[in-house]
């Protein structure tokens, strides 16, 4: 009887800039990477939308459809490159905290 090798979960995987040849660790870290950059696109779009109204982390991701659950850390990553900055306001969130304002900086950040 000849057994079969169970197939992984990550055979074929190609997305990002790893090749399926690469080590499952690269391949996993290429997904993770594309889906970062493609969560702070979706905030920066949310956050140009709200204009000079701006948003909290909590109102960029759910204007931009992300979970509500990690999306602090684009956020931080966005404020840390200059491309969002606080407007000096605060909003409550869900929680009934209060949360800072931020708005999208005017000149091209280096995302």
């Amino acid at each position: 009887m000849t057994t079969t090798p169970m197939p992984s979960l990550f055979d074929g995987m190609t997305t990002g800039n790893a090749r399926a040849s690469d080590p499952v660790t690269s391949r996993i870290a290429a997904v993770t990477v594309t889906a970062a950059a493609g969560q702070a696109v979706a905030l920066l779009n949310a956050y140009r939308q709200a204009g000079h109204d701006g948003l909290t982390d909590e109102e960029a991701a759910s204007a931009a459809g992300l979970r509500l659950t990690g999306y602090w850390k684009r956020c931080s990553d966005l404020r840390r490159l200059g491309c969002i900055v606080p407007n000096g306001t605060t909003r409550k969130q869900t929680s009934g905290r209060l949360a800072i304002v931020c708005v999208m900086e005017e000149t091209p950040c280096a995302t």
